[in-house]
């Protein structure tokens, strides 16, 4: 496999070395010379794989050499602000600006810091990308880069026929580099959307990720003490995933009155509230958050042992970026999906060809092997000690409506 010294500037070689980055991954490796020489490419890749270095850093080392603008596109804010953090330390080492443009911050402020700072990286969302574009302070011609990534998502936040102006009113020379974890009309098209030869660098079938992926059967009604008894297994770390904002909260508000610690994360917080969130859950304050899928798309989160699917997804791909919250990076991880029958049999179907398997509780592990449950010793007992119990179960049955009872949630 190659090493570093053999790819990147020395500059970059040094923060990398600083940040105890031993080799490239995989999809780093297959596509560093292709983009470093200009090449329009797509490049697929599992999530948690190092996609984002794999084509920052050649891109920005073609931005230090030939100048003009390189433009990464993300489909959310919080990517974008992401993808800028991640890429900043080689920003500064090769001597270059980034700015994010995204819709959240303020416009006025970000237009005056374009026009002030005049970065080589941009790093936006696509509808103040178009903004910007359509109000001439960001030129066409200026793009000698256009990177598209979580290609295979970005339909959900951008319309196919503004990219795709996008992309055909580039120069000729110019690179458009599209990056996810799965295949999806704007790659299989990319050629007829964008007018223009890529190369296709998939190595998703050579990369083996050390996850696993279980279901626990459970009742709506019993998901809470199926959770609790998740958070006590041994290194658990981990998020809970809700197909919505309402059965995050609904779920949120019943686990409130349990002794279960975790914090709440969607995309109505404020930015500097999540911020906290999650700067708590990386230093081991808190090690369960209750997240969506629209505000846990791409995040960076290390050491995430657990994803917990309370509600199943409805397509494979929204399962393929939960699961990949964790086992980031070749480190082990879990996916566990709590559901009924029906949903062990839709999950099957939806993810063939991974392999789902059916664990339960053993002590602080979950195992595949059903436990055998102790055999009740058998007693002879007197007609006098039936009598007692008869007794004692007539008792009972005069309080049958006190105590706790499970009520079924919404699912």
């Amino acid at each position: 496999m190659f090493k570093w010294n053999v790819m990147y500037l020395k500059e970059i070689r040094e923060v990398l070395n600083d940040e105890k980055k031993a080799r490239p991954t995989l999809i780093q490796e297959r596509t560093y010379d292709a983009l470093k020489n200009g090449e329009s490419i797509v490049g697929l890749a599992k999530t948690g794989t190092g996609k984002t270095l794999a084509y920052g850093l050649p891109i920005l080392e073609r931005a230090r050499e030939i100048g003009g603008l390189a433009v990464i596109l993300e489909p959310t804010s919080e990517l974008a602000v992401q993808t800028k953090n991640v890429l900043l330390p080689y920003v500064k080492a090769l001597g270059l600006k980034s700015i994010a443009l995204v819709g959240a911050g303020n416009r006025n402020r970000q237009m005056e810091q374009l026009k002030k700072e005049k970065p080589s990286i941009l790093i936006a969302t696509p509808g103040r990308l178009f903004d910007f574009i359509s109000a001439k302070k960001i030129n066409y011609q200026d793009i000698k880069a256009l990177v598209i990534d979580e290609a295979d998502d970005i339909l959900e936040f951008a319309k196919l026929d503004l990219l795709s102006a996008l992309g055909q009113n580039l120069s000729s020379d110019a690179q458009i580099v599209l990056f996810g974890a799965s295949e999806s009309s704007i790659t299989k098209n990319c050629e007829t959307i964008f007018e223009r030869s890529f190369f296709l660098i998939d190595v998703r079938s050579e990369q083996k990720l050390a996850v696993k992926h279980y279901f626990l059967q459970v009742s709506n009604e019993y998901k809470i003490q199926f959770l609790q008894r998740l958070t006590k297994l041994d290194k658990f770390k981990g998020l809970i995933f809700f197909s919505s904002n309402e059965s995050q909260m609904r779920f949120a508000r019943i686990v409130a009155h349990t002794k279960m610690r975790f914090a709440i994360l969607n995309n109505e917080m404020d930015k500097t509230v999540q911020k906290n969130i999650l700067t708590s859950f990386q230093k081991g304050k808190v090690n369960l958050l209750f997240v969506t899928d629209l505000i846990a798309r791409g995040l960076d989160l290390s050491e995430v042992t657990y994803v917990v699917n309370f509600e199943i997804p409805d397509d494979a791909n929204t399962y393929l970026h939960r699961s990949g919250r964790t086992g980031r990076m070749n480190n082990a991880g879990y996916v566990v999906n709590l559901g009924d029958d029906h949903d062990f049999r839709k999950l099957k179907k939806m993810i063939a060809p991974v392999e789902v398997k059916q664990v339960y509780f053993k002590g602080y592990q979950l195992v595949t092997e059903k436990p055998l449950q102790k055999a009740k010793d058998k007693k002879v007992v007197s007609m006098s000690e039936t009598k007692k119990k008869g007794k004692k179960k007539n008792r009972w049955k005069k309080q049958k409506n006190k105590g706790y009872h499970a009520k079924k949630q919404d699912k």
